[in-house]
């Protein structure tokens, strides 16, 4: 028999980030599974392959209908689900479309994976070296 703590990844046993209902609906390929009476987390692990959890229940990238750049480095995983940049396009002149753009419209809070704002993500990306 494995314990574990509700909120914590069963993976890594990071604690997770209590996530709405409806980013599991935006995110993953099957819901079938899905029990809206439970409480999902997001690992915020970013070297954890885990992405949400329920208990012992997890979803990894490949549940999702686009990888998460939060979790993966390859070209195509998405870091901003509202305008569709990904990985590939983390460069200055990307990042200036995607501020103007966010100052008009965004829907982070339900269509990231992490329910939270892409900039500083963006901008993680932005740093590293080429």
């Amino acid at each position: 028999m494995q314990f574990f703590v509700p909120n914590h990844c069963p993976n890594c046993h990071s604690e997770g980030k209590k996530i709405k209902f409806e980013n599991l609906l935006c995110n993953l390929k099957d819901i079938s599974t899905l029990n809206r009476n439970k409480t999902y987390y997001f690992c915020k692990n970013p070297a954890c392959e885990v992405i949400y959890f329920s208990g012992l229940e997890i979803f990894t990238n490949n549940d999702l209908f686009r990888k998460t750049a939060y979790k993966s480095k390859d070209p195509d995983a998405t870091i901003c689900y509202c305008f569709g940049y990904k990985v590939k396009d983390a460069d200055q002149k990307h990042f200036e479309e995607y501020l103007i753009k966010k100052s008009h419209f965004c829907a982070c809070s339900i269509r990231n994976p992490s329910g939270k704002c892409c900039k500083k993500l963006f901008e993680t990306l932005l740093e590293l070296p080429s």
